[in-house]
């Protein structure tokens, strides 16, 4: 097979090598302490039968399919804010999504892009009352990855309050509220495939997550990574020449960057729990507001306690949480000078980490 252009290798680091590595030789193999289980199995598989039916290197078609996800997710994502608040505020949704400093991983070989477009399609299918629909883009995003299955609430919430709607405006009931919940059991019906593959397989049903050990996670409340990630702040760096602790997951981090890493990570959790919060005020229903929660509560409830940031890849995690960009879009639409400062800063920022991630240096 011959090599791929730089323009599609520049794509492929960290996380990106076990997502080629599964889609060309499955769950089969090891490397040493690490196992490929901690990573959901529809993004290699869609690059697997892609590279068998075409031939083509698997990192040209994980950028390839990346991006095609990522355009079809901000097409669904502009209908979805249009559907709800109107034109103007969905381009600026759209906007600020694409500016966002860790927006780039939706265009490498990553999992960002397939999953945004599974829950984005699942909210605006459920809004268009679209319920198989809704089910089977949940059920895509349960197999993608491990946050997918919790969209079964806020999207049964969301057939709840639509049924709450056609009572109050008097109209005949097409379906009762088992006829719009019934097709999302498909979400964790899809989630239930992949523990039961690796229940038959592996043993274990939730080797996904006992893997992840490896990686220095751990369970623990959502506040103990808040409080490790200021202590880490506050916590002089080590020198550039002292030793690992025993035990501490290396990654590309150095150690006297910890305190930087643990303030923007966990500043970033904090932002976004905050946004969350005025997602109400901001005229986000319940389901939304509840899935961005969700979507950085799980993080937080797994800090990476045992590596060199407690929040490891906080600022990837929230960049598919959708409902926060609508949220900044309505804070911004009357304060001119808040719109100015994200569309300068976000891009400039993205441009830097860009460069990093590139150069193998770790971002998230």
């Amino acid at each position: 097979m011959p090599d791929a252009p730089l323009v599609f290798t520049m794509w492929d680091r960290f996380d990106s090598q076990w997502y080629l590595q599964i889609a060309a030789h499955g769950y089969g193999f090891t490397s040493r302490r690490y196992s490929p289980e901690a990573f959901f199995p529809l993004y290699p598989l869609v690059i697997g039968v892609s590279q068998r039916l075409t031939g083509l290197p698997g990192v040209a078609l994980g950028v390839l399919w990346s991006n095609a996800f990522f355009l079809a997710a901000l097409v669904l994502l502009g209908r979805l804010v249009t559907l709800r608040f109107g034109g103007e505020l969905a381009w600026r949704t759209v906007l600020y999504m694409i500016l966002f400093p860790t927006s780039f991983y939706f265009s490498a070989v990553y999992t960002e892009s397939l999953f945004l477009l599974a829950a984005v399609a699942a909210f605006y299918a459920a809004e268009r009352g679209r319920w198989w629909l809704a089910g089977l883009s949940g059920m895509a995003a349960a197999l993608t990855r491990n946050l997918g299955v919790t969209l079964f609430v806020p999207l049964a919430w969301l057939a709840w309050e639509k049924g709450k709607r056609i009572e109050r405006d008097g109209s005949p009931m097409r379906h009762d509220l088992l006829a719009r919940i019934a097709p999302l059991s498909l979400i964790p019906l899809g989630f239930a495939l992949w523990t039961g593959y690796l229940w038959g397989t592996k043993g274990d049903p939730l080797r996904w997550m006992h893997v992840e050990s490896a990686w220095g996670r751990v369970l623990a409340p959502p506040w103990t990574g808040l409080a490790i990630a200021v202590g880490r702040v506050l916590t002089p760096p080590p020198p550039p020449d002292e030793p690992f602790e025993p035990g501490t997951y290396v990654s590309a981090w150095r150690p006297q960057f910890a305190p930087l890493y643990s303030a923007i990570d966990g500043g970033t959790a904090l932002t976004w729990l905050t946004l969350a919060a005025l997602g109400r005020r901001a005229g986000l229903g319940w389901p939304y507001v509840l899935y961005t929660l969700t979507g950085v509560l799980i993080p937080l409830s797994a800090p990476t306690i045992r590596a060199m940031t407690p929040l490891a890849s906080m600022t990837r995690y929230v960049v598919v949480l959708f409902p926060v960009f609508i949220v900044l879009a309505r804070l911004a639409y009357r304060r001119p000078w808040l719109d100015t400062a994200l569309t300068a800063a976000f891009p400039a920022v993205q441009a830097l980490l860009f460069i990093l991630f590139t150069t193998w240096n770790w971002i998230a």
